[in-house]
């Protein structure tokens, strides 16, 4: 038998540190700078600037680092508002201002267009952008414990498992962004060892905490957690390793939102966009995009729970959702019926399968799609849309580039990007979110 060994990474012991002058950014957001014959990608620095950087990482071509001093600082490099950046994993882009980080993101999206889909000169619209603090309605915060059974809460440090332990989060909305002090206290309190993996926190009209309880709940700990809930006016649900268990005073802690005059239910499990007033804007620029009107039938695929599926349905004589995970076809079947919206079927299919039947469309002629698949894009439905030749496909993406390949597709099948646009869901981090549309050169 041969075993075949792969070298892993060349992690840096020793605190070697390299002075390099930063040349522009990577498509990331790190700079990039040349030391000897290798280049170097340094987190924290910008373009012009010249950095002391600590080496994180090292290998045969290129250099990972960390900048740890600036001089000849780049004009539009600012103070962090968070005490927390330099440790916290949760954002990236605090050190430049929103004008930089906004340049940083379409040069991305511009680059792995370039590359993947042979397109350049994209037809840009105006970055969609919200309130750049105080925008998340949901996070996940960690829970990790010491050998003495002592808590710590917050969330991962950058490139790394432990927790940064965190007082307030300056992304986080208002009524959760000082979640934690009385987090800390409670979790320090319950009774047993590690018993809590990890809190989910939402807000929609209130607070809600979703409590991953390691084992079964025990009587004395369900007492401490609703006694919590009621001193800070949060719903409580516990997940232990039996049931889900709602806490709340009232006993229900359904959660939901509201999008275009239509109130969306949706469980702890399920995937929501975690900035409302983006999520807003960018269902109205959907909307406002695909030029709708009562004789339209749209596809919406990849519709989870009916974020964009029944905004639309109200302004089209009908509409057909499909979903990869039944639970969602199910909610967002039931949020239909909540909302009175009669015009929409939903279906459930692994939309990226091969040979894929679509039972969906026999009985209706399509004219327009929006898609918004996940990170994965949407290989295996781009053949099938592009088919069908509808008159407009709106696409969605979190991964711009499995957007830009599967851009490319349709480019190749008849199709011409007409408008493209960045949506800055996260602002102060990485993650790029895109709407783009493509129009049918020939239609039907």
């Amino acid at each position: 038998m041969v075993k075949i060994f792969k070298s892993p990474k060349r992690q840096n012991n020793t605190e070697q540190k390299i002075q390099v002058d930063i040349l522009r950014f990577d498509m990331n957001g790190d700079g990039v700078a040349r030391h000897g014959q290798k280049s170097v990608f340094v987190a924290g620095a910008l373009p012009g600037e010249t950095v002391e950087a600590k080496v994180v990482c090292e290998q045969s071509k290129f250099i990972r680092a960390k900048a740890i001093k600036v001089s000849n600082a780049n004009a539009q490099r600012i103070t962090p508002d968070c005490k927390h950046f330099y440790q916290c994993g949760g954002c990236d882009f605090q050190h430049m201002d929103g004008e930089l980080e906004l340049s940083v993101k379409k040069q991305k999206i511009d680059e792995v267009f370039k590359r993947n889909a042979g397109a350049e000169n994209l037809p840009w619209q105006p970055p969609v952008v919200s309130e750049p603090w105080h925008y998340r309605r949901k996070a996940r915060i960690g829970v990790q414990y010491n050998r003495l059974n002592e808590p710590s809460i917050g969330f991962r440090q950058k490139n790394s498992k432990h927790i940064t332990p965190i007082k307030s989060c300056p992304t986080l909305v208002r009524p959760l962004a000082d979640v934690f002090p009385p987090l800390q206290k409670l979790i320090e309190q319950l009774a047993g060892r590690q018993v809590i993996g990890h809190v989910e926190a939402f807000y929609t009209a209130y607070v809600t905490l979703v409590f991953r309880y390691l084992g079964k709940l025990s009587e004395k700990n369900r007492q401490s957690l609703r006694q919590f809930g009621l001193e800070h006016d949060y719903r409580i649900l516990v997940v232990d390793d039996q049931q889900t268990i709602d806490l709340s005073a009232n006993g229900n802690s359904q959660l939901s939102y509201q999008i275009d005059d239509c109130q969306l239910y949706f469980s702890p499990r399920d995937f929501i966009q975690v900035n409302a007033e983006l999520n807003k804007a960018m269902v109205e620029q959907a909307i406002a995009w695909l030029s709708l009107d009562m004789n339209d039938s749209v596809l919406d695929l990849f519709c989870g729970l009916g974020n964009f599926s029944l905004p639309i349905a109200k302004r089209v004589n009908s509409l057909v959702g499909v979903e990869g995970v039944q639970e969602m076809v199910d909610r967002a079947t039931a949020n239909a019926k909540a909302n009175g919206v009669n015009n929409c079927q939903f279906y459930q299919a692994d939309l990226n399968a091969e040979n894929l039947v679509w039972p969906w469309q026999e009985n209706l002629a399509f004219n327009k799609v929006l898609l918004d698949p996940a990170r994965a894009g949407a290989i295996g439905a781009i053949k099938p849309i592009a088919e069908l030749g509808v008159d407009k496909v709106l696409y969605i993406s979190c991964d711009a580039a499995t957007m830009a390949r599967d851009s490319q597709l349709l480019l190749a099948s008849g199709y011409k990007l007409e408008k493209i646009a960045l949506l800055d869901m996260f602002a102060q981090t990485r993650h790029v979110e895109t709407m783009a549309l493509f129009h049918k050169t020939n239609p039907r």
